[in-house]
Formats: C-alpha cells, sequence, structure tokens
C-alpha cells in the first residue's frame, strides 16, 4: 500500500507543477529576452510542463495498479 501512496503523491505534485509550468510560462522568461529565443525558451518550459502532466498520468495509473495489486493479493490470501 506504500507504493500506491508514494505514488499517489508524486502524481499530485507532478499535476502541481505542470499547471503552474503551463500558467506560468510567460513570466518564467526573463523580460530582456526578446524574439525568437524568447519564444523558444516558452516552447521549451511549455514542453517541461506537459511531460509533468504526463509524469503525473503516469503515477497515477501506477498508483491504481499498485491499489488493485494490493486487493487481489488480500483478497488470494484468505
Amino acid at each position: 500500500m506504500s507504493a500506491a501512496l508514494v505514488s499517489a503523491a508524486l502524481a499530485v505534485l507532478m499535476l502541481a507543477v505542470g499547471r503552474w509550468g503551463l500558467r506560468n510560462t510567460a513570466s518564467l522568461v526573463p523580460d530582456r529576452v526578446a524574439g525568437s529565443v524568447r519564444d523558444r525558451q516558452e516552447r521549451s518550459l511549455r514542453r517541461g510542463a506537459w511531460l509533468c502532466l504526463a509524469m503525473a498520468l503516469l503515477f497515477a495509473t501506477l498508483a491504481v495498479l499498485a491499489t488493485v495489486g494490493t486487493i487481489a493479493d488480500a483478497s488470494t490470501t484468505r
């Protein structure tokens, strides 16, 4: 069950970081950076935020699978 809790906690953390990154992309790039360099940095930050969201989905899936595995193990030992 501890694996499920750790995976769920990581999923929540990655979800929060990903959402925060997507919302604040423009403010995370310094104003002194101009033109195509700024656009490239913003795209890079957005990709990183989307990767965090994908990792959140992965950890949430692992948490569900760990919970199902724990329940299945408990029912077979009875």
